[in-house]
């Protein structure tokens, strides 16, 4: 499982709510769930509240990756989720692996459909 912690570098007050965010997270989710800090809107750089190094050192100080993105012209939105995916599937390939002792299937590749307008992504069992 992934979760992208999204703030808006426009609104000082939606970065402040990650730490938030990341204790619900520690307190409620899987311990090993895959995290990643997003700055969306980065194409609105002249309405900046929140700088990219202020967004890098929060992730640094909790461990997970960070990004900035702009969904509007789609800058580093792909790169996010393919980042995520490869994290995740790092981690199931590395779970299957420490069980494969049990004959218990095989590694996990991601793959992208670019046959059609929109991505999709699927995961399956090799």
């Amino acid at each position: 499982m992934g979760i992208m912690l999204v703030y808006d570098i426009t609104n000082e007050k939606s970065f402040d709510n990650i730490k938030n965010w990341i204790r619900n997270i520690e307190e409620h989710a899987s311990s090993d769930v895959e995290r990643m800090i997003l700055g969306n809107k980065c194409d609105m750089n002249d309405k900046r509240q929140v700088s990219k190094e202020r967004g890098e050192k929060l992730a640094i100080d909790y461990g997970i990756k960070f990004l900035e993105t702009s969904a509007k012209s789609s800058m580093n939105v792909e790169e996010a989720f393919f980042t995520l995916a490869r994290d995740i599937m790092t981690k199931l390939n590395r779970k299957m692996n420490d069980s494969n002792s049990s004959g218990t299937g095989g590694p996990v590749k991601i793959t992208e459909n670019r046959s059609k307008k929109t991505s999709f992504f699927r995961c399956s069992l090799l």
